[in-house]
């Protein structure tokens, strides 16, 4: 196993994105499908296998599924959502792994007026009598539901909400302003506190923007960590993990990358053990599946499950040599 101060995990952002948990326009492809199952349960042992203990999962995505909506106002769950989610967390239990779920996309939380329209939930989050009732008829029966699941992590907020508020994001598609978000941010904390049993965190873009999310009561921090262009890659991750805030809680790289290859120089043990060493929660490495071709993070490639079974194993090792 990990040692208990190091969480070593991987992305597997999604099987299909959006449609993983619950049904969308296109029907229900979720993980509860029997072809589905058997895909992620031997994607798990793989994953298990390389001494992983964490997955990070996108849940709702970019809201395209997973609950029902009448006039653009969420209802309740749909008939599939449940189902899935506990075929995902039976699974994990079956192969000794936990899942944080990302409960919101930042491209959810984005403005796409003038854009085609993709699904009848994108402006849900956009009013505010549109996500309270997101938390109250969706977020908190879900929460309910898996009360204190042992197969659970965490659940996250957002990933990378920043990407869509003005105030960090200076384009036209980011134009929720910050105080509305951390309000919002704050209501779902607090429900996971009452209703869940859980942990709470939230996937910061970036390490000096974990600060924006100190007072909202997360249980651990979370930042996303890429080489910075026009940078060396070791001296890049050095210097940003000395500049650190100190912070109350705990802080988890939940993104972190396999290969980037812009930066020959990057190498995803070396990271890995930079994180160990600076006492942090643990680590995810983006991403287990393969990118898609049409996706924007091909440069950063995939797991390569031998490299980091051999990281695993030297980083069991000279714990125990402690």
């Amino acid at each position: 196993m990990n040692t208990p101060s190091f969480h070593l995990g991987v992305n597997y952002p999604w099987h299909h994105y959006g449609q993983d948990f619950g049904e969308t326009l296109d029907g229900h492809h979720g993980i509860s499908q029997p072809q589905n199952r058997t895909a992620l349960g031997a994607e798990f042992a793989r994953i298990r296998d390389c001494g992983v203990r964490v997955v990070r999962w996108f849940l709702f995505a970019d809201g395209r599924g997973g609950f029902v909506s009448e006039k653009g106002v969420p209802r309740r769950p749909d008939p599939f959502l449940f189902a899935d989610v506990q075929s995902a967390l039976e699974l994990a239990r079956q192969f000794d792994l936990q899942i944080c779920f990302s409960l919101l996309d930042y491209p959810w939380l984005q403005e796409r007026s003038g854009e085609k329209h993709l699904h009848p939930h994108e402006q849900v989050m956009h009013f505010a009598a549109g996500r309270e009732a997101f938390l109250h008829r969706v977020l908190i029966p879900l929460f309910c539901e898996f009360q204190r699941h042992p197969s659970l992590f965490a659940w996250e907020i957002a990933n990378e909400p920043e990407w869509a508020i003005r105030e960090f994001h200076q384009i036209p598609k980011a134009r929720m302003h910050f105080a509305d978000f951390r309000a919002f941010a704050g209501e779902i904390a607090a429900a996971i506190h009452e209703f869940a049993g859980v942990p709470v965190t939230l996937g910061s873009a970036r390490f000096e923007w974990v600060r924006a999310w100190t007072e909202i009561g997360l249980d651990f921090y979370q930042a996303h960590c890429y080489p910075t262009e026009g940078k060396n890659a070791e001296t890049e991750l050095v210097r940003q993990l000395a500049a650190v805030p100190s912070l109350d809680q705990a802080l988890w790289l939940g993104e972190l990358p396999a290969h980037d290859a812009k930066h020959p120089d990057y190498a995803m043990e070396a990271a890995l053990s930079r994180c160990q060493n600076a006492g942090l929660l643990g680590a995810a490495i983006w991403r287990w599946t393969a990118p898609e071709p049409t996706g924007t993070d091909g440069r950063f490639g995939s797991v390569d499950p031998g490299r980091l079974s051999v990281w695993h194993a030297s980083s069991r090792s000279r714990s125990a040599a402690v």
